[in-house]
């Protein structure tokens, strides 16, 4: 039954899709409606892995893993790399374009993450006080410091895209020049990568954060970029995916790849090696990914209404359905701390879990949509 979800996948992907003919191209590739209408498709992506997390992930209690999302395990951060590189494209173009842009910038974008993400968090804290879940940090701070848990376990997307957002801000915002914006955002990168290994922080938390930069660029030589792309397509297209299908089975099996060639066992220091190791090739596998969708989609045009509703939804989306992804599994944030209530049956699990979160994506959807327009800046009429 579970087969069920993989062919709703493929329609939600596929269904409206537009081929260009021979010669010609989809110049639209990294347009705002289409690139919506794939990162809708990212968002349930997302879901799907922090399901499959929580059912048939190799470190579960064995008991309860059930067979049937194990494609998803692996498959969240690829989804958020397209967050974050259409994020950088997107900002940059609409600096060009947009005389007022920069106008209230930070509350504009601010503002609309924090509300749908504060609702979230006290719903976790709640949650937490029902299972008697404690929070063990070693400062007051949402986020401890040496250690990467987090009243959400899902939470850390947000620091990071507002570390990313005040970056831009203070890069081509108050300087105004584009090689001190990049230098800016590529600091900034480099000060989060640090500031993660020394707190050693999963690799979740740093090994997508590089894609904001890199959508900058090639947003800056988006023309050069596309063009160069147009030679020899086929062979470029085939090339782009088979450099990232050996980079995903390398990222995902990095710790493994580590110990055979350095010979050694799992413990504190070689353990955290083997991470780094992975961490590399996920940072390239990530790259390679985007390239993927890039590539292809200089010759395909995705769209359809489901799509642009997801697409419309995709912040809320991320932050609510973890609350249900956990209400709902064996355990609730952490072993064995039991949930709201246990669905057994995996293809009903997958429908409950999406017809919670998608309504109450929705419907913070329609608050942060009336915050983001009471926020921007009046037009002169």
């Amino acid at each position: 039954m579970i087969a069920i979800w993989y062919v709703a996948l493929a329609a939600l992907l596929f269904v409206g899709i537009k081929f260009s003919k021979k010669k010609e191209w989809n110049d639209g590739n990294m347009s705002f409606d289409q690139t919506k209408c794939f990162l809708g498709f990212c968002a349930v992506i997302i879901c799907f892995h922090h399901m499959s997390q929580q059912t048939c992930a190799p470190w579960l209690n064995p008991r309860y893993i059930q067979k049937g999302l194990d494609i998803f395990v692996t498959a969240g951060y690829p989804m958020v790399a397209m967050f974050l590189f259409c994020s950088g494209f997107g900002l940059y173009k609409s600096a060009k374009s947009k005389p007022e842009f920069f106008k209230r910038f930070l509350p504009v974008r601010i503002i609309p993450i924090l509300i749908p993400t504060v609702l979230v968090e006290l719903v976790y804290v709640y949650l937490r006080h029902l299972r008697h879940i404690p929070i063990r940090y070693k400062n007051p701070f949402i986020i401890g410091i040496g250690t990467h848990e987090t009243v959400n376990p899902y939470f850390w997307y947000i620091p990071c895209i507002i570390i990313l957002y005040v970056l831009f801000y203070i890069g081509f915002g108050l300087f105004k020049k584009d090689w001190a914006g990049i230098l800016t955002v590529a600091a900034g990168t480099g000060a989060w990568l640090a500031f993660c290994f020394i707190c050693k922080y999963g690799t979740w938390w740093f090994n997508t954060i590089h894609l904001f930069l890199i959508g900058i660029l090639v947003a800056k030589y988006e023309k050069n970029i596309f063009e160069s792309f147009k030679k020899h397509y086929v062979l470029k297209a085939i090339l782009t995916v088979l450099l990232a299908a050996v980079l995903w089975y390398v990222a995902d099996n990095g710790g493994n790849i580590y110990f055979q060639i350095t010979h050694t066992t799992w413990n504190e220091v070689n353990g955290y090696k083997a991470d780094l190791f992975a961490w590399i090739f996920q940072c390239l596998y990530s790259i390679a990914f985007v390239m993927v969708y890039y590539v292809l989609s200089m010759k395909m045009k995705i769209g359809n209404p489901v799509l642009k509703f997801f697409g419309k939804i995709t912040l809320e989306l991320y932050l609510v359905h973890g609350i249900f992804v956990n209400m709902f599994s064996y355990f609730m944030i952490k072993e064995p701390n039991k949930p709201i209530y246990y669905i057994k049956n995996l293809p009903l699990f997958v429908l409950v879990v999406l017809a919670c979160s998608i309504p109450v994506a929705f419907g913070l959807s329609l608050i942060d949509k009336k915050v983001g327009k009471a926020l921007r800046p009046k037009k002169a009429k």
